[in-house]
């Protein structure tokens, strides 16, 4: 969304959001997948808030023509933990897209006083990731941004996004005239990204997860892990060849008309892996599902393979979805008989936002 904003020219906006998120850092450099007002209290799906450690003070900076209750200097809480503390799913979202955001910021504004001033912090959320390393050289934590199921071990899509942050950090470095630190974080992307290839390329494709208890996961057909090992470069030379012309053959991805399932074989999921018992009501495959996320995996993809007809076809599917009412789900979940059921708050922000970044971001393809 941030991104998407950018595009609109809401800098402001964005900067600031930025900043507000600062706030939130812990000290070891984690960012918070969700932040709430400063009274809310652990409970439920918020079982994992720690009260008060997490509170943190934000005054916001004076901007004209903004309403009062905006100025004022507020308390709030960053949420870290998920409630399903096993798998503790969404543990890498937040320092990841930090990272990132702080890059499509600088990108947009090309300050370097502005990017000078915040790269110790956005550093320090890069090392908090690194120290999720496990021993076999994978980042730990499951589903990126996907938590029913969770992805239990180290998810395929964690890998891809780490290691995309890296080398957009190392980028970063570059920019601000240090060598040294552009150097140590393309060297940590570039291992990350040998040992990804190397634990979950499987002769024409990627796998989807690693489950911590029962290994490798390859049984749900085709999974988002294959748009962002594309998407970010990952999959390159002979790896892209085979996957590539693959992707494009597999109408899974697109259940229903709806850009993009995260799996082109939902129906597949065995129990053990759902979620962990919890005393809460929750739908155990419900991110098994068209999402804004996963298309825009595809999306980026498209860009970096100008695969121009597939990306305006996307467009075109993901728009016509809207005609009814102008508003996006968050899910659409793929039904037996073709069809996709919408599921998630009725006017969820992704969908627009990836179709922002999709059109604006690609003008070149849909100004001929």
């Amino acid at each position: 969304m941030a991104g998407a904003y950018l595009l609109l020219g809401r800098e402001h906006l964005v900067i600031d959001y930025f900043d507000f998120v600062r706030a939130s850092q812990r000290k070891d450099g984690n960012i918070p997948f969700a932040i709430f007002t400063g009274d809310t209290r652990p409970g439920g799906y918020l079982c994992g808030l720690k009260y008060p450690d997490d509170v943190f003070t934000y005054q916001p900076p004076k901007r004209e023509g903004l309403p009062a209750p905006s100025q004022q200097t507020r308390t709030w809480i960053g949420l870290f933990e998920h409630w399903q503390p096993k798998a503790n799913p969404l543990s890498t979202l937040g320092p990841i897209c930090y990272i990132l955001t702080a890059v499509e910021i600088f990108d947009a504004i090309g300050s370097s006083a502005w990017m000078q001033e915040r790269l110790a912090s956005v550093e320090a959320a890069a090392k908090y990731l690194l120290s999720r390393k496990s021993d076999n050289g994978l980042i730990g934590g499951s589903g990126f941004y996907t938590e029913l199921p969770p992805r239990y071990g180290w998810d395929g899509v964690t890998q891809c996004y780490t290691i995309h942050a890296f080398r957009e950090l190392a980028r970063l470095f570059r920019a601000v005239g240090d060598k040294t630190n552009q150097a140590v974080w393309s060297a940590h992307a570039d291992k990350l990204a040998k040992t990804f290839i190397a634990a979950f390329w499987r002769e024409d494709h990627f796998a989807e997860y690693i489950h911590a208890e029962r290994g490798l996961v390859d049984s749900h057909g085709l999974s988002d892990v294959n748009w962002a090992a594309v998407a970010f470069g990952i999959a390159v030379d002979r790896n892209l060849e085979l996957l590539w012309p693959r992707l494009l053959k597999e109408s899974g991805f697109w259940h229903g008309d709806m850009p993009t399932q995260t799996v082109t074989k939902p129906f597949t999921y065995q129990k053990w892996e759902y979620n962990e018992p919890v005393l809460l009501q929750v739908v155990p495959l419900n991110d098994v599902a068209a999402m804004g996320r996963a298309w825009y995996l595809e999306a980026t993809a498209c860009q970096r393979m100008q695969a121009r007809e597939r990306l305006v076809e996307s467009v075109r599917r993901v728009c016509r979805v809207a005609k009814t009412d102008g508003y996006w789900r968050e899910r659409y979940h793929p039904q037996p008989d073709g069809t996709v059921l919408p599921a998630g708050a009725q006017k969820y922000c992704e969908y627009a936002a990836i179709l922002v970044r999709a059109v604006f971001g690609n003008r070149e393809f849909f100004c001929q």
